[in-house]
C-alpha cells in the first residue's frame, strides 16, 4: 500500500509509547493486513525493533531473542484493527525512521474529503 509521511506532531504520542528515545524525524504510516518481522537481530549493521500500542493504550516491545533461537524472524502476521506496530529501522548503520502500521480500516480517516 501507499505510504505516508507523517509530521513529528502527528507521531509523536505514537512513537512517545512504544519509542521513547528515539530523536529522529523520520515518520511513516503503512496501512497493511500483515506484517512479516525482518531483521530482528543485529546483522551487517542492520535491524528492526518492533513495539505494539494498542487502543487502550497498552504498550509491548518484541524482544528478539538470540539468533539462533530467533523463533519470531521471517514469520508473517496479522495486524488486529486496535494495534499499532510500530517498526524503528536501522540499515546499514544508518537511522531509516519509524514506520507505523495499521489495519487498512484506519484508511478512511486518512483519506482527505473530496
Amino acid at each position: 500500500m501507499t505510504a505516508i509521511k507523517l509530521t513529528t506532531k502527528q507521531a509523536s504520542k505514537i512513537v512517545a509509547a512504544s519509542f521513547p528515545d528515539y530523536r529522529g524525524r523520520k515518520f511513516t504510516l503503512k496501512f497493511e493486513q500483515r506484517i512479516t518481522f525482518w531483521d530482528t537481530n543485529w546483522g551487517g549493521g542492520t535491524r528492526n525493533q518492533y513495539a505494539f500500542v494498542s487502543s487502550d493504550g497498552r504498550t509491548a516491545i518484541l524482544n528478539a531473542s538470540a539468533p539462533w533461537v530467533n523463533a519470531i524472524e521471517g514469520q508473517t502476521f496479522d495486524i488486529p484493527a486496535d494495534v499499532l506496530v510500530v517498526e524503528h529501522s536501522v540499515f546499514c548503520g544508518k537511522d531509516m525512521g519509524i514506520t507505523i502500521y495499521s489495519h487498512p480500516c484506519h484508511l478512511p480517516k486518512w483519506l482527505p474529503a473530496a
